[in-house]
């Protein structure tokens, strides 16, 4: 299809995590879904599109990422391996 952007499935989770935003504020979410790639995110904050953050993902770890698309309320972020 002319413009599709493709991506892995994701497969639909709900897991409490913890972000670690750059500024050193933390922010309480809740993932819906995840792939190798990314994860959605629902909190009652806000980020902004192209924030560079953290995800602490109970029994994963914190995996570095950067969100990609952010609305009122939800936010996906894409896993990155470089630097913050």
């Amino acid at each position: 299809m002319h413009g599709w952007i493709g991506r892995r499935d994701r497969q639909p989770v709900a897991i409490e995590a913890v972000v670690f935003r750059g500024d050193g504020t933390e922010e309480a979410v809740r993932l819906t879904n995840v792939s190798d790639e990314g994860c959605r995110m629902e909190m009652d904050g806000e980020f902004l599109i192209g924030e560079k953050i953290e995800v602490a993902i109970p029994r994963f770890g914190q995996m570095k990422a950067q969100i990609r698309w952010a609305l009122p309320g939800s936010a996906g972020a894409k896993f990155v391996d470089n630097d913050l």
